[in-house]
């Protein structure tokens, strides 16, 4: 009898160790979640910073960066080109927030891609950019759409 009770007491504690094992790690997992979401709201800030930083310290690009969502047929060749690299800098972005929101690790207040998408469909030069580009959007063909307004 003795190394029955013996064994029953073992099974219990090793049960309670099992079950002990099962909380820490829950425990763990929600501090690496925690740890996830802070990463990603710090790399979407930091991406707008150094996006906008570009432009708010140089005022040839801030000119561009005007005249182009004014009237994108209005830049010459160097400035369409600069023009089209800030552009798709900010859709990537825009991608990577969307990307980190499906994943649920986004607890940003300020949705990019809303603002870009009503930026794009508000500026005459980005819909004119948008035709421009319009064979380039392979992978991001649902943003595109989104941001270019429909013509009647």
């Amino acid at each position: 009898m003795k190394p029955k009770r013996l064994n029953a007491w073992l099974t219990l504690v090793a049960n309670f160790g099992v079950i002990a094992g099962l909380i820490f790690l829950g425990y763990e997992i929600r501090q690496n979640t925690t740890q996830l979401r802070a990463e990603a709201l710090y790399s979407i800030n930091e991406a707008i910073s150094t996006l906008n930083a570009g432009i708010y310290n140089d005022p040839v690009l801030a000119d561009i960066k005007v005249r182009g969502e004014a009237d994108f047929s209005s830049l010459n060749q160097i400035e369409r080109e600069q023009f089209i690299m800030y552009q798709f800098d900010r859709i990537n972005l825009a991608e990577l927030y969307l990307a980190l929101k499906d994943e649920g690790l986004t607890d940003i207040h300020f949705p990019f891609d809303q603002f870009l998408i009503k930026d794009f469909r508000s500026k005459p030069g980005l819909q004119q950019f948008l035709k421009y580009v319009d064979e380039d959007w392979e992978g991001s063909r649902h943003l595109y759409d989104q941001m270019l307004v429909p013509e009647n």
